[in-house]
């Protein structure tokens, strides 16, 4: 436990260290806990039974400039045979140009010691860009009407543990795009690719009350890298409530309510923190967690709760 608290502490330091950069063309998302099967394949097979994402994120502003994304995650894992795998759909628009990402995922599992999995997961798909029908005008540039599609593949690790949880991925390893001048952009490891790179370490706070501080550092080359580094504090696994603060860029506020035993209600508040004008200061994402079938979650229970449980004389009542 010693070790692995002193290795949970060196990747928050390391990554704190690479962070510094300008922001990146990143695909953000607030709550990346929620949105951890979307950036990483290898979590698409954590859980056995159905298990889902539906997301929605977008500005408060109505605009056709400021950018919004929806997701649709579903994945589920054999424990049997330690396979697993999903699907992942995901819209993405900003201005004239959007893009749709369709993944399939296949993962597996390595049990390390009691309680403690290694994942592995690649995913493959297509991507499709393209814009508008009609070209117009956005800040005095001519945008013009084009699409394509292409093959794509991500890698990704994770590794988890009852207190704790980390992560590697690279969920796009192609990058594709079209300019203002109507060019078809396709590269193949260029400065655009995109790591993500995250941890998170939960500890008993209180009775019913765990709090889980955790840190998410996304890189691209060519633009540098950003830093979430935030904490939740979650109370009887029923309500969780959450604070976030994106290094030089963003600050945010979430929380997340069980409906029922299989599904989960989340929203994210997200506000400006950089020298970009304040009209670009309100985020908000919405997002609802499902299960079905498999091995019910797994609850934390308080230690008092249990020791109480486990007492049958009649002396104690």
């Amino acid at each position: 436990m010693k070790k692995m608290k002193i290795l949970f502490a060196g990747l928050l330091v390391g990554m704190t260290m690479m962070n510094g950069f300008a922001q990146t063309n990143l695909m953000r998302f607030t709550d990346y806990n929620m949105a951890q099967p979307v950036i990483n394949p290898a979590r698409m097979g954590t859980g056995s039974g159905v298990n889902g994402l539906l997301l929605y994120r977008t500005r408060f502003e109505n605009s056709d400039v400021w950018p919004s994304t929806g997701v649709l995650n579903v994945h589920t894992l054999l424990e049997e045979k330690n396979l697993g795998g999903g699907l992942n759909i995901i819209f993405d628009k900003y201005g004239p140009y959007q893009k749709l990402y369709a993944y399939v995922a296949g993962t597996y599992r390595l049990q390390v010691n009691e309680g403690k999995y290694l994942f592995f997961g690649i995913q493959a798909g297509l991507n499709y860009v393209g814009t508008k029908p009609d070209y117009f005008m956005v800040h005095e540039e001519q945008i013009f009407a084009d699409n394509y599609s292409q093959p794509n593949f991500g890698f990704g690790m994770h590794y988890q543990a009852e207190n704790y949880f980390l992560g590697l991925s690279i969920p796009e390893f192609r990058y594709n795009a079209i300019d203002q001048e109507g060019n078809k952009i396709s590269s193949m490891m260029s400065d655009m690719l995109k790591v993500f790179l995250y941890g998170g370490y939960r500890f008993r706070l209180a009775t019913n009350t765990d709090l889980e501080p955790y840190s998410y550092l996304s890189y691209s080359g060519e633009e540098g890298s950003t830093i979430d580094i935030g904490a939740r504090l979650i109370y009887k696994d029923n309500l969780i409530f959450g604070a976030q603060y994106r290094t030089d860029q963003a600050f945010a506020a979430m929380v997340r309510v069980r409906l029922t035993e299989g599904f989960w209600l989340g929203y994210a508040f997200e506000g400006n923190n950089s020298d970009i004008d304040n009209s670009f200061n309100s985020v908000q994402e919405i997002g609802l967690t499902f299960h079905f079938g498999g091995k019910k979650e797994q609850r934390r229970s308080a230690p008092e709760e249990e020791a109480y449980d486990d007492i049958n004389s009649i002396r104690y009542f």
